[in-house]
């Protein structure tokens, strides 16, 4: 049996689904089409074939019509040449009839003549009469009755002709058949043998005597017409058995016209045969034929309703076959339409079965394998459900074991992070401040020794935060937050910054850096923590010796980058070292890490940094010679929100503000360079808009400090603009500056300008315009909150020695009694601490109106997660990590946000 199978299963596991469906269609669809085919083609063929039979009907409607008057002609022709002129008109009139059904039978003949093969016949017949027309005069009577029996033969050799050709003959159906036999064979021979006798009757008449062959004659011709209709009736039966309808259509008119028939016989046996054989009739020849002309009509009746019921018959039949050929396609079709509808249906409950279960496949590769997998078949793939279901609870048995892992591994390094960065954070804070007092009392001897402290937790804080975002970038959790900034000016604080690295070693840094390069869109922290690694590292491994920064810009697959090039004179690597660079953990040797130190992370975070950014990192280096490391990376990237490795939605950020926020609309291009680089230049955060559709959109968004504002722009002018923004409760209160080139000052006020400047601008002018309303506000108390004493007592000493006024609290609910005392222009706050911690403590400073908005700067060795800034959200201006900041940066946030709590517009 599986033998037999063999074939067929080799066949269809070479297939896709759609494609056995349509082998399978192929192969049951072949036979049934072809027996459909044939049993339509026969349908066709039989409506063929009566319509066919239809024509003949019409071809025999006007023949015979020509032949009734044809023979009431002759009947009259012979009573007129007989010298009965009462008939000349009617034979004119007779004759003008055989004239009009001639031209009838002309027209059906042009039009069946060589169908039917009778355009002979028929031009015989009509030269025959043709004759009659011609020698009307001349012929004798014998000769006119010659012509006119020529003409009868040659119209039922018409006849007959049609019939066979028709195939009227070939009916195959009773009813019809027998009808088509009275039409086509019974009435002509019963015309033809009355018209005959009466012809015949007339000239006796008119001879007043007549000889045995002309009675016998007279007398045969009676029995055979009888014995026609006799057969007729018969042939009839059989029809109104087989359609009884016909009886009540044609019996009436069949049964007047015989007995008419007979009646005539009956009239001629006693009027000519029996009153000529015994002496000189007592009947005319006008009387006979005024005698017999309703039996002439009466056999053209019997005819005309039969010919009638014969077409109407054949259009029931070709109805019939119509509505069957019909009801047969529209079944076949909708057996087609079904059939691929549930071949369809099959093919996409199919696929989506498999999608279901790629879908699912895909889940528990991404993890999220939660609940039960359910498919609605009853069929064997159902089955492929209940082994997913078993695979998925597996998996999420041991995706549960792996996120407790991972959530203690998580728990671990925050808590370490926390227990190594306070301590740290209070090394470098007191080696600061005893820096500074020792400086002061002028006791600089020990300096030294504190660097030394200072850079010794630096570079432990370094090695610390290297293994945290190692970890964060492994776990997805690493954000891109892009943002526009100086590029050469990020160059310029990286080499400061690495300047005495370098100098340590007795090298020479070389800068070239091309002055195309302006603004560049990306992480700033990133990059700049990049060139950071890069740079110490050349410096780390050259020893008076060259190191080469180059900065410029290149095109890569149709995109505009920017290329870093770090190239030293250093020891170098050879194929090996370098092939293993990148990989964590791992240096060129173990000899590199005892002489040079260092975890082998510093470049393989760089390379996932770039890669985050769209970029990429390479090295080329001879042993001996030297390295070139090259950094390449989008210039600019059109996203204004961070990009999650995730994959999923980008968290709500908390709003940075580390200075007055600008708004540039203009419809320049240079206009919005020019502002945009010094702006940048003097610190503030700068945001471009091209139209002042896009303005409003940007101004609702960001919510900016100050807005600078073009007056002439095409679409929607800065006056248009200037008066939505003062229309709209979001941003009525931002201060705008009007830049136009024509001084038009009472209507910018008009509409709520604060300040108004006639291009071109002067630079000085702006800035000075622009810091106005960023004024520091003195007299500010500043609540530092913090559990950890030396942590608290650095802090608040920096401050203090600052002029600001400190009040502290040890934890969150220490805090808000505090400012229940007294309200603070500013908090600097921890997270983790005892009794209340950070995050409760923004909860309960949200719940009172009063205090919504008071700056809040977050301090934490924690590590933050997107849902812990989604929490701080709205209510943190900034968050920096203990260990991160020096003394300098925490005053500089505290005297931004402090400054940017009174705006003072223009009246």
């Amino acid at each position: 049996m599986r033998l037999a199978y063999r074939p067929a299963v080799f066949v269809m596991n070479r297939l896709r689904y759609w494609q056995k469906f349509l082998l399978i269609g192929i192969v049951l669809s072949l036979p049934f089409a072809l027996a459909i085919t044939q049993y339509v083609m026969q349908i066709n063929n039989d409506i063929e074939m009566a319509r066919n039979e239809q024509d003949g009907l019409r071809y025999l409607t006007p023949l015979t019509t020509f032949l009734r008057h044809l023979h009431q002609h002759a009947a009259l022709n012979l009573l007129v040449i007989g010298g009965d002129e009462s008939y000349l008109s009617a034979l004119t009139a007779e004759q003008a009839s055989v004239d009009q059904a001639l031209t009838e039978v002309d027209s059906i003949n042009a039009e069946l003549g060589e169908r039917y093969q009778t355009s002979a016949l028929w031009g015989a017949m009509r030269g025959y009469w043709e004759q009659i027309e011609a020698e009307a005069l001349t012929m004798t009577a014998q000769q006119r009755l010659r012509q006119h029996n020529l003409m009868t033969v040659q119209a039922m050799l018409v006849i007959a002709t049609v019939g066979n050709n028709s195939q009227l003959i070939l009916d195959p159906d009773i009813d019809t058949y027998y009808l088509m036999d009275t039409v086509v064979n019974k009435l002509p021979m019963v015309v033809e043998n009355v018209s005959d006798m009466r012809e015949r009757s007339i000239q006796v008449l008119q001879a007043g005597t007549s000889t045995p062959d002309v009675r016998s004659w007279l007398t045969f011709r009676v029995d055979s017409v009888r014995t026609t209709l006799e057969a007729m009736r018969i042939g009839l039966d059989y029809a109104y058995r087989a359609n009884p309808t016909l009886f009540a259509r044609i019996e009436a008119t069949i049964e007047e016209s015989v007995k008419s028939v007979y009646q005539s016989h009956a009239f001629m046996n006693r009027e000519v045969v029996n009153a000529t054989a015994n002496g000189v009739p007592d009947t005319t020849a006008s009387a006979y034929y005024a005698e017999t002309a309703t039996t002439f009509r009466d056999i053209f009746s019997m005819y005309d309703v039969t010919t009638l019921a014969l077409d109407d018959t054949l259009q029931v039949r070709i109805d019939a076959f119509t509505a069957r050929r019909n009801l047969v396609l529209a079944l076949t079709t909708l057996g087609v339409v079904g059939s691929v509808y549930l071949f369809s249906g099959f093919y996409v409950s199919l696929l989506r079965t498999v999608a279901s279960l790629a879908r699912t496949s895909q889940r528990m590769v991404e993890g999220k394998i939660d609940g039960v997998f359910l498919l609605e078949n009853r069929d064997e793939l159902a089955q492929v459900a209940i082994s997913f279901n078993t695979i998925a609870g597996e998996l999420i048995a041991t995706r549960d074991r792996a996120l407790e892992a991972s959530r203690a591994k998580s728990t671990f390094l925050a808590n370490m992070s926390h227990e190594l960065r306070t301590p740290l954070n209070a090394i470098i804070g007191y080696s600061e401040l005893l820096e500074e007092e020792l400086t002061d009392v002028q006791q600089e001897e020990f300096v030294p020794d504190l660097h030394k402290i200072q850079s010794a937790a630096r570079h432990l804080l370094s090695l610390i935060n290297d293994i945290l975002d190692l970890s964060k970038i492994e776990a997805g959790k690493m954000e891109v937050h892009l943002e526009s900034f100086d590029l050469h000016s990020m160059v310029d604080d990286v080499v400061s910054t690495v300047q005495p690295m370098i100098d340590k070693n007795d090298n020479i840094l070389i800068l070239h850096f091309d002055p195309t390069l302006d603004v560049m869109h990306s992480d700033l922290t990133k990059v700049r923590q990049i060139l950071f690694n890069l740079l110490s590292n050349a410096s780390k491994f050259t020893k008076e010796g060259e190191i080469g920064l180059r900065v410029y810009p290149q095109v890569y697959d149709n995109k505009a980058m920017v290329a870093f090039d770090v190239k030293d004179t250093g020891i170098g690597m050879t194929p090996e070292q370098s092939a293993k660079l990148f990989t964590d953990f791992v240096q060129a040797d173990a000899s590199t890490t005892r002489q040079f130190g260092g975890t082998g992370l510093g470049l393989s975070i760089s390379r996932r940094f770039c890669r985050m950014m769209g970029g990429d990192i390479t090295v080329r280096s001879v042993m001996g010679e030297g390295s070139t490391f090259t950094v390449m990376l989008p210039i600019k990237t059109l996203k204004d929100q961070p990009v999650l490795l995730t994959g999923e939605a980008p968290p709500v950020l908390a709003t940075v503000e580390n200075g007055v926020s600008v708004l540039v609309i203009d419809d320049d291009p240079a206009v919005r360079e020019m502002l945009l680089r010094f702006l940048v230049k003097e610190g503030f955060q700068v945001t471009i808009a091209t139209s002042g559709q896009e303005g409003l959109r940007r101004a609702k968004e960001i919510k900016p400090d100050v807005i600078t504002l073009d007056v002439m722009m095409p679409g929607m002018d800065g006056w248009m603009v200037l008066n939505a923004l003062k229309a709209d409760q979001k941003t009525a209160h931002i201060p705008v500056v009007m830049l136009t080139m024509v001084s038009d000052e009472g209507i910018g006020y008009a509409l709520g300008a604060t300040e108004f400047m006639t291009k071109p601008i002067d630079r000085g002018v702006l800035v000075s315009a622009l810091h106005k309303y960023g004024d520091k506000n003195a007299n500010q108390t500043v609540l530092v909150v913090e559990d950890d004493d030396p942590t608290r007592e650095v802090m608040s000493r920096m401050l203090s020695k600052e002029g600001w006024r400190v009040t502290e609290a040890t934890n969150g609910r220490a805090a808000l009694e505090a400012m229940r005392q007294q309200r603070p222009g500013l908090i600097l706050l921890d997270l983790m601490m005892p009794e209340m911690d950070g995050f409760q403590f923004v909860q309960e400073l949200r719940a009172v109106d009063e205090w919504r908005n008071i700056p809040v700067i977050v301090v934490t060795a924690k590590e933050l997660t997107p849902d812990d800034r989604a929490q701080l959200n709205g209510y943190v201006r900034q968050i920096l990590q203990k260990g991160m900041y020096n003394r300098e940066q925490l005053l500089k946030e505290v005297r931004t946000l402090v400054s940017a709590l009174v705006i003072k517009p223009r009246r």
